[in-house]
């Protein structure tokens, strides 16, 4: 098995063991999912001047955990302002949609704050896993059920910065392996791929409740490209009424706050 998220076959994408979900053996994480469709918007538009300024993932059903292939098409294509629509295709069916909106950089005066990032990475203990807590390993030979399953969540390296219960939740992460085989990944595949994690971290925040939340969209807004393997993420605020919840992050590097992700997501009991 490779040590990366994704290899290639021809014009497909083959998961490895590290892009599943945490959901059910046999299909993706969002976070590869999300990833995978940047990768394949940044090769079609091929124009470094091109800002990715927003990208919007719906996850209408799980991905399956079989080869994938990719389809980006443009939707407007002006000088300064470009629109895509990419899929994800599936044995011949589409999967999952997304949408992105592109803006060329130019040299206007930047105006706005500067919104530094909090403490680290360094300094702070790593541990394997988007989990506040490490993982307990089941006894050899179980067969591996939710809360046990493998994939992108346990295969990311974390380094909290907040402490148990500590408000906002607040870690480092970053992706140790390529995005794709042999290939170095980009920025805007790295902040796309660990954008779904703000879902994970909202169920930290605020008061504790017997209940899990499956996200069914990422909506990721960039004012710049991240710099660096260590991104941050930080929970900004959490609603929810009658199992229909909002939870909204904001993203760091070591230069500081580069997004904000906002997630709608749905309440089930556990």
């Amino acid at each position: 098995m490779a040590d990366a998220i994704f290899t290639r076959d021809g014009d497909s994408y083959v998961p490895t063991r590290h892009a599943k979900s945490p959901w059910s053996p046999d299909g993706l994480h969002g976070g590869p999912t999300a990833g995978l469709l940047a990768y394949a918007i940044e090769r079609f538009i091929d124009d470094r001047e091109m800002q990715l300024s927003r990208l919007t993932v719906d996850l209408f059903r799980m991905v399956p955990a079989v080869p994938l292939r990719t389809k980006v098409e443009a939707v407007r294509s002006g000088r300064r302002v470009v629109g895509v629509d990419a899929a994800i295709i599936a044995d011949g069916v589409e999967v999952v949609r997304a949408s992105a909106l592109l803006l060329r950089r130019s040299e206007a005066p930047v105006g706005g704050g500067v919104y530094p990032p909090p403490p680290g990475p360094e300094g702070y203990a790593s541990q394997p896993g988007i989990s506040r807590s490490p993982r307990v390993e089941p006894p050899p030979g179980t067969p591996l059920q939710r809360p046990h399953l493998l994939g992108f969540h346990t295969s990311v390296e974390t380094r909290w910065v907040s402490a148990p219960g500590e408000q906002p939740p607040t870690t480092w992460v970053r992706i140790p392996m390529p995005f794709i085989e042999g290939e170095e990944t980009t920025p805007m595949t790295r902040a796309a791929a660990l954008a779904d994690f703000g879902n994970a971290l909202g169920n930290l925040a605020g008061a504790g409740r017997d209940l899990s939340y499956i996200n069914a969209d990422i909506n990721l807004n960039l004012i710049r490209e991240p710099v660096g393997e260590w991104l941050c993420v930080q929970i900004d605020h959490r609603d929810e009424a009658a199992g229909v919840g909002l939870v909204e992050s904001i993203w760091y590097d070591q230069r500081g706050r580069y997004s904000r992700v906002s997630q709608s997501r749905l309440a089930n009991g556990r």
